[in-house]
């Protein structure tokens, strides 16, 4: 009896192995995951859901898609003499906003027909990673005759520095790798993690977090941090900054030099947020925030103000020092531009795409 039992599992065993090794052959010739660095999924996309209910100034579902370079745009690259590349964290990828109104696809539409925006945003990203899409990105064949680099960078760098100030100034390249990048060279991976099944589960793992995490962000779980931060005692006074600043001074100046080695203007822009002090009751409560002290320690606008505009200050700073163009935006602190504390909502991508246009086209004209 036992070794009838031992046959049959051996032989489920086997089964398995050959099935598994003949999955492996199969995914290995269709190729379904791109070998090289990626902010997107090339050729990809998917439909954001969006309650209009919770969100101010957004009219609908959002729409996103890749194109080959895993950039979101709304053009074909090939076809345009003037390509730019935009990188930033979600202020930048603007996913709650459907593909024609993030603020890279209305700069694009301003600069006329010959441009060619490619937005490398991902949520989440702060100085950090954007050193490493510059090193790699910008290495696409592709992306050769690109001139001119946007980046809209310092609100995740600031609250990254809150949130652990360890893990922000102290991850290694590999941590930050998985971050600022949805896919990367095969040889990026560990021996195990190559194989065409493992990428194919992390995927699929990867796809059931972003849209749970996202549902649940945009409904209960912002409803709850909004609630718990209006019933909070608000901390008036923000730790100190010197090392955050320090090192978001040193990957400026990184980015400089990478830029000036390659013969790239990089334009920088501060970021805009909510935040002032004395915000009027009826934008203070759209506030959500959090992840200091696992949500239960919230920081008053006037703190985070003053923080924001610490870091802004030391990227004009490097900026003047190097002679780098940057854009000091300058928009209202209400719903006209926001829908929270710094995500912008269609009317802020609006004004966000002028104030952009103009610089742009202003500084092209003196050429």
């Amino acid at each position: 009896m036992k070794t009838r039992l031992f046959k049959k599992i051996l032989f489920s065993g086997i089964l398995l192995l050959v099935l598994l090794i003949i999955t492996e052959i199969i995914l290995s010739v269709l190729n379904p995951f791109p070998d090289g660095f990626y902010t997107g999924t090339p050729d990809s996309g998917f439909i954001w859901e969006i309650n209009t209910d919770e969100i101010i100034g957004i009219q609908g579902s959002s729409e996103v898609k890749f194109d080959r370079l895993g950039a979101r745009s709304t053009s074909n690259f090939e076809e345009k003499q003037h390509k730019i590349v935009a990188f930033g964290g979600s202020t930048t990828a603007c996913f709650a906003l459907t593909q024609q109104l993030t603020w890279t696809a209305l700069l694009e539409k301003k600069l006329g027909e010959s441009y060619w925006v490619g937005n490398f945003g991902l949520p989440g990203n702060s100085s950090n990673h954007h050193l490493l899409q510059f090193k790699h990105i910008l290495k696409k064949p592709e992306l050769k005759d690109v001139k001119t680099v946007l980046i809209l960078q310092g609100g995740n760098d600031f609250v990254g520095y809150l949130v652990s100030s360890n893990f922000y100034l102290n991850s290694s390249d590999d941590q930050l790798k998985k971050i600022a990048f949805q896919h990367l060279p095969k040889k990026e991976y560990a021996f195990r993690q190559r194989f065409a099944l493992y990428q194919l589960l992390r995927k699929a793992k990867q796809k059931i977090i972003f849209y749970l995490y996202h549902k649940e962000s945009l409904t209960q779980t912002a409803n709850s941090i909004k609630l718990k931060r209006q019933t909070s005692n608000l901390v008036e006074k923000l730790p100190a900054l010197t090392e955050g600043l320090n090192h978001y001074e040193n990957n400026i100046q990184d980015i400089i030099d990478m830029a000036k080695e390659r013969d790239l203007e990089v334009v920088f822009m501060t970021q805009p947020t909510m935040w002032k002090e004395n915000l009027e009751p009826q934008y203070e409560k759209l506030l959500l925030t959090s992840g200091f002290m696992n949500n239960e320690q919230f920081y008053s606008t006037a703190a985070l103000s003053e923080g924001m505009s610490a870091f802004n200050e030391r990227l004009k700073m490097v900026c003047d020092k190097n002679e780098v163009k940057y854009i000091d935006l300058n928009l209202p602190k209400t719903t006209e531009t926001f829908y929270d504390d710094f995500h912008f909502n269609e009317s802020g991508a609006e004004l966000m795409s002028d104030q952009i246009s103009k610089f742009l086209l202003s500084k092209s004209s003196r050429n």
